[in-house]
């Protein structure tokens, strides 16, 4: 008699003893390892370990340090884990039966109170013959999830390295353009005294004072520049822009990259947690094709037992099944729409692995051809520009040329200074790029931040143009230079032989060797076909000029 009953409480006991709940880090475990396995993750990380709310680190941030606190206080960490947590639940739920069914039926006769009573209780049959796929599938589909998020949260951390690189790239880009502003106001003050001296044009005096103001214009938008890169990097660490946080101060020095290209290829086909979440979605496409072809005849069908009390008296019981007959649905939506998955997830995998190769042989090249553009600038026009203003240095301590062309010179060097940072700012972004495009560290990583671009090294003050006045006994004859023997402050410029940590060619004399010959030719010449009175005047400007320069 109470069979059906011991059936039905049988098979809810199985599919209780087959739904134990899942381990607590179970998901979280899984996709920590799959990000340490590209990139260091803090001690101990977990998802409970990320913060609403920043501390503020006191030492200045390196890369990596950013990418750490990051990884703590970026409201999109937890964003990202709390997408496993959703995807824990599915879990949950595909690996638990549907709770039994029990009805109530209490009927009665208003004219003899007569009182009928049904009672039954019944289990989903579909539903328990379902469960081995829709947990396999389920965990498939977790599984699928891991890779999804960690590779999200590396991208994450692509984004702060870009982020930081853009950051101290402007910010010492903004340092020269301020240098350069200097210059260019020194030089527009002068220019002043010269005319009022009467020494030169009006002309010549506004495009001075034009260039000076451009160069204040030039500054400040470099400075805007460097506070929107600090805002951006802000948003990405959790912190407030305006803080008293700090990065370190100098980009780092190039390094020189000689990778295979097919070699990198392969391990980024191997490594990219993109491509293998992809290849995971295909397989469980796969999968779920098989399942829907195998129930398709299943509908709804459910098993149970009912008790019933009549009225007069009469007890009756015993058990009941339902089953949907599949006479206007076979299931041929279902198996239709899991083989369009199924093609659909094979497109987007291939696409993604054609992408990827793109990425990897793009991504190589552009690293080498940044550093190449560097290296050019460091090797060739930062020292040609600096030949330059050495050359002018000697030739207006000789008033062969005016101060106007030494500060004109000066302020190209600054240019081909902040065309140098911005080239290796480039460069690192390129490197950033293509660890993104492998997915994972490049062989050389660990070399990286031995030496940087320091900015003091670069520039050096303008030398005030005939700087010894001792000798000048003579103010109205200056066709005697012979006392002008020692010019070591303006011809040595051993001091931009080393750009900050980063070599540069000892010998500068290279590229202007022809117009060294030229200078010393000329050395010890001065014209002779001009007004003693202009000579006058222009003297006394130039030890006007030469207050305001020191």
């Amino acid at each position: 008699m109470n069979r059906p009953l011991l059936l039905t409480a049988a098979v809810a006991s199985l599919g209780l003893a087959a739904c134990a709940g899942l381990p607590n880090e179970h998901g979280y475990r899984e996709t920590n390892q799959l990000i340490a396995a590209q990139r260091a993750l803090p001690e101990n990380f977990s998802p409970h370990s990320t913060k609403s709310i920043a501390t503020i680190p006191s030492a200045p941030l390196s890369s990596q340090d950013a990418v750490q606190h990051a990884f703590f206080h970026n409201p999109r960490m937890r964003e990202l884990y709390a997408r496993l947590g959703i995807g824990r639940a599915d879990l949950e739920d595909a690996r638990r039966l549907a709770n039994p069914q029990f009805d109530f039926l209490r009927q009665s006769d208003s004219t003899t109170d007569a009182r009928q009573i049904t009672r039954s209780i019944s289990f989903g049959l579909s539903d328990l013959l379902l469960l081995p796929a829709r947990k396999r599938l389920a965990k498939a589909e977790f599984e699928r999830l891991h890779y999804e998020v960690a590779n999200h949260v590396l991208t994450l951390a692509t984004d702060v390295e870009t982020a930081w690189y853009r950051a101290v790239g402007a910010g010492q880009i903004a340092a020269m353009r301020n240098l350069l502003a200097e210059a260019s106001t020194r030089s527009a003050v002068l220019a002043q005294r010269f005319f009022d001296a009467g020494n030169m044009s009006r002309l010549q005096l506004e495009q001075e004072r034009a260039a000076s103001t451009q160069a204040r214009i030039n500054a400040t938008v470099a400075k805007a520049d460097a506070l929107a890169a600090r805002h951006k990097l802000a948003a990405l660490l959790g912190l407030p822009s305006d803080a008293a946080w700090q990065t370190q101060a100098e980009l780092p020095a190039p390094l020189p990259i000689s990778l295979d290209v097919d070699a990198l290829v392969t391990g980024a086909l191997k490594s990219r947690l993109d491509l293998l979440a992809a290849q995971r979605a295909v397989a469980l496409r796969q999968d779920a094709i098989v399942v829907s072809k195998r129930w398709r005849w299943l509908g709804g069908a459910e098993i149970g037992f009912e008790r019933e009390h009549e009225a007069g008296g009469e007890r009756l019981r015993g058990p009941f099944a339902s089953i949907a007959l599949p006479i206007f649905n076979q299931g041929q939506g279902a198996v239709s729409r899991t083989t369009a998955e199924f093609l659909r997830a094979q497109a987007e995998r291939d696409a993604l692995i054609l992408r990827v190769e793109n990425d990897v042989r793009l991504g190589l090249d552009a690293v080498k051809v940044k550093f190449e553009i560097a290296e050019t600038y460091r090797t060739a026009l930062v020292p040609q520009r600096e030949a330059i203003v050495a050359r002018s240095q000697e030739q207006v301590n000789f008033m062969l040329i005016g101060v106007f062309e030494l500060l004109q010179a000066k302020q190209q060097e600054f240019d081909a200074y902040q065309a140098y940072l911005q080239a290796v700012q480039d460069y690192w972004l390129a490197r950033v790029e293509l660890r993104a495009a492998i997915g994972g560290r490049l062989p050389d990583d660990d070399a990286q931040g031995k030496s940087s671009i320091k900015l003091d090294a670069l520039v050096s003050p303008v030398a005030a143009p005939g700087s010894d006045h001792s000798n000048h006994t003579d103010h109205s004859n200056h066709t005697d230079h012979s006392n002008h023997t020692d010019h070591s402050n303006h011809t040595d410029r051993s001091n931009h032989a080393d750009h900050g940590d980063h070599a540069m060619p000892s010998d500068k004399n290279t590229a202007s060797e022809a117009e060294d010959a030229d200078t010393s030719e000329h050395r010890h010449k001065a014209p002779q076909e001009k007004d003693d009175e202009h000579e006058h005047h222009l003297h006394d400007a130039k030890h006007d000029e030469q207050g305001d320069l020191r």
